[in-house]
């Protein structure tokens, strides 16, 4: 029969219901010899008598929620130590089981003098233990809780270095932080023992999680004489995380007690660990969700592509923690991307082409993302280019919209490698695919509204367009106090290519006079047709003597040039033309293009191939000096 126990290990075994909140009691039966489980011990929960914790284990099976807890005796047969709380209450935790079977650990002995004593240095570490596990549950990243492991550990168990590891995304180890003795943190700290047994504990605390103490040879590359190595699982839901690693000079340095301890502190450790993730990811999935938002109301109400990009190159750098990006177009087709934005990144180019770039065209062709590092052997020519500016990572996004790839996001990592995983690319990609619809939009919008604006048969701008700004540039020039010129030009004799040839013939004449007159003039005049062989050109910041030698050049150019038709007919058109400037001949649109029509007139009553003002009668020849014409 078991033999009652002390007085000292019932108060062990209130100790024990006290650590871990059982508050409905906690009894310890015992073999007494045939086979049949007595009470040996009990202490009690609310009520002045402890309850029968053996019925509340049938009821429980019967559905009912009272969390329990029950643990083998060690030593014995079939001892068994039940532990209870109220019903409703939380779930006993892993934490909580490894903390009784610490304690039950002791109380099993039958030696008094191994009991924890208040005061004793046993539950001075077990004081120390919790003040640990609370800090730890006050942490909010995984590299604090790390470092707060190793460097608290000390005020339980002696050692000369601590390093905690974790598991990567890869499946393998890597260490998070580490502490020395008298030497500081991580950089000065030496990697963790590579030998055979020390692998082997590795290996059997990740595989099984079974904690292990070694003792290791003098052999170890990084560290002189004879170490002990405590190895210890960080386990959370069953699943083995990472390591706690204790490293002690000396053979047999670290005994039972402190594998108990570390195992307690592991548990403790394991949960902030998985909260500390839990919060990381929570922040970074915020973070990336206020990004994706930016970027798709950006996308819905931005109407300038430039600015767009810009905003992409912005967050999509800032989302992977890299140094430079750069958001261009692909011009499709071809083998050139337009740079539409850049940030971070320095370079007066406006275009790149990727004939010579592998990755570049894959992401093109396929739309989907490539990822080059500078060290990587089989990247060939795009792992040199990266190499040659210096940088360690090239993250290629496509830009995709509506099934097609229309540009590419470029994502340059200088400092540091990035190596994103999946779900960090969907999220990239998903960016960019915001900004893709975006842009699109802008491009489809400008097509529109450059159809709407454009004169289907010359390829210049039509009539609408030419009201709208020609409104626009009056009013500028009223607040800046600059002139502007509209030069109005007329073909002579034109209806007879139509009649004799065809209104065909006569179309392709027309286009051909459209380009002639805009090759002559700069990029920020406004040429226009402005009804059947008329066109008006625009001149902002010009003034008389320029307008003069702007229209002569474009008169002459027309007037020379010679139009082959699809009988084998060359002909060559005749031009009067008028020029009007504001203010001097009117300060409205209307009046303007009044003052430049009257003056066309004027060249064209005087027989043509002139250029008229509204003052006349003086009339300028289209044929006169190139020199002038040249201005």
């Amino acid at each position: 029969m078991a033999e009652p126990l002390s007085v000292s290990h019932h108060n062990a075994l209130a100790e024990l219901a006290n650590a871990v909140a059982a508050d409905a009691g906690a009894a310890l039966y015992l073999d007494d010899g045939d086979g049949t489980l007595k009470l040996s011990t009990r202490v009690g929960g609310p009520s002045s008598r402890p309850p029968n914790l053996l019925r509340r284990l049938s009821r429980r099976e019967q559905g009912q929620d009272e969390p329990t807890l029950v643990l083998n005796v060690p030593g014995t047969p079939s001892g068994l130590l039940i532990l209870a709380r109220q019903a409703g209450a939380d779930d006993f935790t892993q934490q909580d089981t490894t903390l009784a079977r610490l304690y039950l650990n002791r109380l099993s002995d039958r030696d008094s003098r191994s009991m924890p004593a208040a005061g004793s240095p046993w539950t001075r570490q077990l004081e120390a233990i919790q003040r640990i596990a609370g800090r730890l549950s006050k942490l909010a990243s995984v590299e604090e809780v790390a470092t707060t492991i190793c460097t608290e550990t000390s005020a339980v168990i002696d050692y000369n270095e601590a390093h905690v590891l974790l598991i990567d995304e890869s499946g393998g180890l890597q260490r998070i932080a580490a502490i020395a003795a008298g030497k500081g943190a991580s950089g000065s700290v030496p990697p963790v023992p590579s030998s055979e047994r020390a692998a082997a504990a590795m290996s059997r605390a990740l595989s099984r999680g079974v904690p292990g103490v070694v003792d290791l040879s003098d052999a170890e590359p990084e560290r002189s004489g004879i170490h002990s190595l405590l190895v210890v699982p960080l386990q959370y839901e069953s699943n083995v995380n990472g390591l706690i690693c204790l490293i002690g000079e000396g053979a047999a340095r670290f005994g039972d007690s402190d594998l108990r301890l570390l195992q307690i502190l592991s548990g403790q450790a394991a949960v902030a660990l998985a909260n500390a993730r839990l919060l990381q990811g929570r922040d970074e999935l915020v973070h990336e969700l206020a990004g994706l938002l930016e970027i798709s109301e950006a996308a819905g109400t931005y109407s300038d592509e430039a600015r767009l990009a810009a905003l992409v190159a912005a967050r999509l750098r800032e989302a992977t923690a890299t140094d430079a990006a750069l958001v261009s177009r692909w011009d499709e087709g071809s083998t050139m991307l337009d740079v539409l934005a850049r940030d971070g990144a320095s370079g007066a180019s406006t275009a790149i082409d990727v004939a010579d770039s592998p990755a570049r065209r894959a992401v093109l062709r396929d739309g989907r993302p490539v990822v080059i590092q500078s060290l990587s052997s089989d990247a060939g020519v795009d792992a040199t280019q990266l190499r040659h500016i210096g940088g360690q990572s090239l993250i290629l996004l496509p830009l995709s919209a509506g099934g097609r790839t229309i540009g590419m996001v470029e994502l340059v990592a200088m400092r540091e490698a990035r190596e994103p995983n999946p779900s960090e690319l969907h999220t990239y990609e998903a960016m960019a695919g915001l900004a893709a619809s975006g842009l699109e939009r802008m491009r489809v919008v400008e097509e529109l509204r450059s159809a709407a604006d454009v004169d289907l048969v010359t390829g210049v701008h039509n009539h609408r367009y030419l009201q709208e700004r020609l409104r626009q540039e009056v009013a500028r020039s009223a607040r800046s106090h600059t002139p502007v010129a509209v030069l109005m030009l007329d073909l002579n004799s034109f209806k007879n290519i139509n009649d004799r040839h065809g209104h065909g013939e006569g179309d392709r004449v027309l286009h051909a006079i459209g380009s002639t007159i805009k090759s002559q003039v700069r990029a920020s005049d406004i040429v226009a047709r402005y009804g059947g062989d008329e066109f008006v050109v625009l001149m902002p910041d010009t003034a008389d003597g320029r307008a003069e030698a702007v229209a002569r050049r474009i008169a002459n150019a027309v007037m020379k040039r010679e139009h082959e038709l699809s009988d084998g007919t060359r002909v060559t058109v005749g031009v009067s033309a008028g020029l009007a400037l504001y203010p001097t001949d009117g300060r409205t649109p209307a009046k303007l293009l009044a003052a430049a029509d009257t003056a066309m007139y004027l060249a064209k009553r005087n027989g043509g191939g002139l250029v008229g003002r509204p003052d006349g009668p003086a009339l300028i020849d289209a044929s006169a000096a190139a020199a002038t014409a040249a201005v």
